[in-house]
């Protein structure tokens, strides 16, 4: 593991401890498998990388780290659950439908009139999420 995957591991643990959540060897080597492998990833394919590791205490810290913004959940046509690690606040993103490129995109004016529309809806807005679908400059 590079310096800087180690900084982010500490970064992460240290996000955990300070939402009031512990951090044990088990977790700390899911968060360090995620940041290693920089990119998309199922909770399957962690559980299968960590054999040692429960497939319960897998879907937990994903989840934890899901709840704390560390990764963003991507639904991809196929119906799984990728995820990734999360390099900004609320964000979209666009994936190519060829080779299922996924790219992060900030759509702040997007964001803002979501806010003006929030008080028409009949509930509180809590979550968002928005995927664009696109042939990838690579791929056309």
């Amino acid at each position: 593991m590079v310096q800087d995957q180690v900084v982010l591991v500490d970064s992460i643990v240290d996000l955990i401890v300070g939402s009031g959540n512990s951090v044990t060897n088990s977790r700390r080597r899911i968060i360090a498998e995620i940041v290693r492998k920089d990119g998309l990833f199922t909770s399957e394919e962690i559980t299968k990388d960590l054999p040692n590791i429960g497939r319960a205490t897998v879907y937990r810290t994903i989840k934890l780290l899901y709840e704390l913004g560390k990764i963003c959940r991507i639904n991809i046509v196929d119906d799984h659950s990728y995820y990734a690690l999360s390099s900004s606040d609320h964000h979209h993103h666009t994936i190519c439908k060829k080779c299922n490129k996924i790219e992060e995109i900030n759509l702040s004016g997007l964001e803002k009139s979501i806010r003006k529309y929030e008080k028409d809806l009949s509930g509180e807005l809590v979550s968002h999420n928005l995927e664009l679908y696109i042939i990838c400059q690579d791929c056309s």
